[in-house]
């Protein structure tokens, strides 16, 4: 049965890392690259309280352990127990390193259709609630639209990130503390229900492993289908709206 969503998830991300912003992003000058990012900015701020909403509302122990954990990584402690950046403000550090000013990424709006993608995600959230197996879809809602496809988004990204901040320790680059950690933490790695505890798993995995428990017959799986596509197009919308930068530096062929 789960050959079903695992053939939607791998054409899923196929379409995402498809996108025209994606495929065509080393046109973007870099103030415009840098637009990008700091409106992507505005999704990352949301994803605290989604995750404080989801531990409210799940009854299901071990889901509920599980994305405790994830949230609690927001805001690392040494070992000594002494707080840590929390990763809000190393996506911020990161950014100044891509040479952001502090005065832009704090004082440019959101635009409304950033506004209205990251209200929509909040919205597709709460309708989970609202049905008979909401335990199964939002944990679904979580896994792909804040962990797996925010993985997809910043291994597209990092092709030009990268080209300032480095991904480990390095003489030439500062090192990108936000950006290439989620793109390795968060990722999807194997398909659901193939998750492999040796070597480690990654917030996708750890998520995977609780709705692979929790999918129980056909019916359920396609809410978690539905949960997902609709998931998706909201992040194909959120770039979308980055396109007139990119057609309007494409060639007419007419």
């Amino acid at each position: 049965m789960l050959e079903i969503i695992n053939s939607l998830e791998t054409d899923l991300i196929t379409k995402l890392k498809s996108h025209s912003l994606f495929t065509q992003i080393n046109t973007l000058s870099w103030q415009e690259f840098l637009a990008v990012l700091i409106q992507r900015r505005f999704l990352s701020l949301s994803i605290v309280n989604i995750y404080e909403l989801a531990i409210d509302a799940l009854t299901d122990r071990l889901a509920k352990q599980t994305v405790r954990e994830i949230l609690h990584e927001e805001y690392p402690r040494n070992t000594k127990g002494i707080p840590l950046p929390s990763h809000r403000e190393l996506l911020f550090q990161d950014l100044l390193n891509l040479g952001a000013t502090a005065e832009l990424i704090l004082t440019t709006p959101e635009t409304n259709i950033t506004r209205e993608v990251r209200l929509q995600s909040y919205q597709l959230m709460m309708d989970c609630l609202d049905k008979k197996e909401a335990q199964v879809q939002l944990i679904t809602f979580l896994r792909f639209w804040a962990e797996v496809l925010v993985a997809v988004e910043y291994s597209c990204l990092w092709q030009r990130i990268s080209e300032r901040l480095a991904s480990k320790n390095s003489e030439n680059k500062p090192r990108s503390e936000f950006y290439y950690f989620h793109l390795i933490h968060d990722s999807r790695n194997s398909h659901l229900g193939q998750e492999n505890l040796l070597g480690g798993l990654t917030h996708s995995q750890e998520l995977g492993i609780h709705l692979k428990r929790l999918i129980s017959s056909s019916e359920v799986l396609d809410l978690c289908i539905t949960v997902e596509k609709k998931a998706y197009l909201l992040k194909y919308e959120f770039y979308n709206q980055f396109l007139t930068k990119i057609t309007a530096k494409t060639p007419n062929n007419n």
